[in-house]
């Protein structure tokens, strides 16, 4: 399917009124107008990002009350439990909750999703086991927005629930104790309720979008792990650009493996924070850039050395010996789960090469390239690599595209989709 190109016009005056006022060249001030950077102090922070120019927190959704409640669970000494998703985004997000909230005194486990034996987010029999438990307060990390019942459950049992996530509901909000998602809130501040896989605008037209709707600094840009960042500085408080910095290594891998825009205070995270991913104070993740020879401070090595190896583990299934290696202590077992990060990475390699060839057989076979979407299955695949096949056919024969592993009883899969192409809404109006 041809390219098809749309050039903006260009707006000579106020591109040289700005240039004047930031002493850029013209053309600089042109291509900062079509990204909606349109002010000398927004040029300044897009071109220059600092850490003390991070937006207030306060302005996300529910986190005034999210962070008094941790703060009261802090000073009663409640467990906390967090429970994140199992991918790098989930992982990151997950470790700085859990130690923002440790150093300042709480009592906190973490657990990990394992998508292959119980889907995606908290499952049914884990609410069931908190019951019968101490914990009193859970936190969902990049999971929780479509999970209505299960928090529900979890109000009936006694035990409430704080929602870190950057998903986009399927049907309505979940109802817990706070949910801190920056898609919460329309322009008017009502609550905003919208298909799963709703298109996202091109990273270029995000800022513009962002102001025209009336909501600067919202945060919608942000993935689960930079929302986790925020709630650190939220707790922080007046601490927060002394310490913050402890946590930028892990905001800036999730928020690159997440592949989010980088505006705001995304901008900020990974331009701090780039750095410090190779020179972290975790061992884990230093032992991961030397095993991955991720050499260069720069995001395409991030994305193509680092990021994969860091995500094999949640695809086939556990990645506890992940989280692990990203915390900030050292330990005797780090060898072992080193090991289990690169067998489980050369694994996804072997399986995912199987995947492609057998799908690039199909879409040639079956003349998709001639078709608007294409749907490749087949028995046999692993259902945790669905995702990433789906992602690299759109990308490569750029329309929407669903992989579907088979069993003897049932299919599994993913779909991806292309940019204006609503894929969710159009499975609904069919299903």
């Amino acid at each position: 399917m041809p390219s098809i190109w749309q050039i903006r016009r260009a707006e000579p005056e106020r591109a040289a009124s700005l240039a004047r006022a930031t002493g850029l060249h013209p053309l600089t001030a042109q291509v900062l107008l079509h990204r909606g950077i349109d002010e000398p102090s927004a040029v300044e922070c897009f071109l220059h990002p600092r850490l003390d120019s991070l937006s207030d927190p306060a302005a996300l959704p529910d986190l005034t009350r999210g962070l008094a409640r941790m703060k009261r669970a802090i000073e009663k000494r409640e467990p906390i439990l967090i429970f994140g998703d199992s991918d790098l985004d989930g992982l990151t997000a997950s470790v700085i909750l859990s130690e923002v909230l440790a150093a300042l005194g709480a009592i906190v486990q973490v657990q990990s999703s394992n998508r292959l034996r119980d889907g995606y987010g908290l499952p049914p029999s884990f609410v069931r086991q908190l019951d019968r438990s101490t914990t009193r307060l859970v936190i969902l990390v990049d999971c929780g927005t479509n999970q209505a019942e299960a928090i529900r459950e979890l109000s009936e049992a006694g035990i409430e629930t704080i929602v870190v996530d950057h998903h986009i509901p399927l049907d309505g909000w979940a109802e817990p104790c706070a949910l801190i998602n920056p898609h919460r809130t329309d322009s008017s501040g009502r609550p905003q309720t919208a298909s799963f896989g709703t298109p996202v605008a091109h990273p270029s037209r995000l800022a513009s979008l962002s102001e025209a709707a009336g909501v600067p600094g919202l945060g919608r840009e942000l993935c689960s792990a930079g929302l986790a960042f925020k709630v650190a500085q939220g707790l922080l408080g007046a601490q927060a650009l002394a310490t913050l910095p402890r946590y930028l290594d892990l905001a800036a891998l999730g928020t690159l493996s997440d592949c989010v825009p980088l505006i705001g205070d995304n901008r900020i995270i990974v331009s701090e924070g780039l750095a410090r991913i190779l020179q972290s104070h975790r061992p884990g993740l230093r032992r991961l850039c030397e095993a991955t020879q991720t050499t260069q401070a720069n995001p395409e090595h991030i994305v193509r050395r680092l990021a994969p190896r860091l995500n094999a583990s949640g695809r086939l299934g556990d990645p506890s010996a992940v989280r692990h290696l990203l915390r900030s202590d050292d330990s005797p077992d780090a060898e072992a789960w080193m090991a289990q990060t690169q067998e489980a990475h050369t694994t996804t390699k072997r399986l995912y090469r199987q995947m492609m060839a057998e799908a690039e057989s199909q879409v040639h076979r079956q003349h998709f390239r001639d078709q608007f979407i294409m749907v490749v299955t087949q028995t046999g695949w692993h259902q945790g690599l669905t995702g990433i096949l789906a992602s690299q056919l759109a990308a490569r024969y750029g329309r929407p595209a669903i992989a579907i592993a088979l069993d003897e009883h049932r299919g599994i899969g993913s779909g991806r989709s292309i940019p204006r192409f609503n894929l969710l809404d159009a499975l609904k109006a069919c299903q």
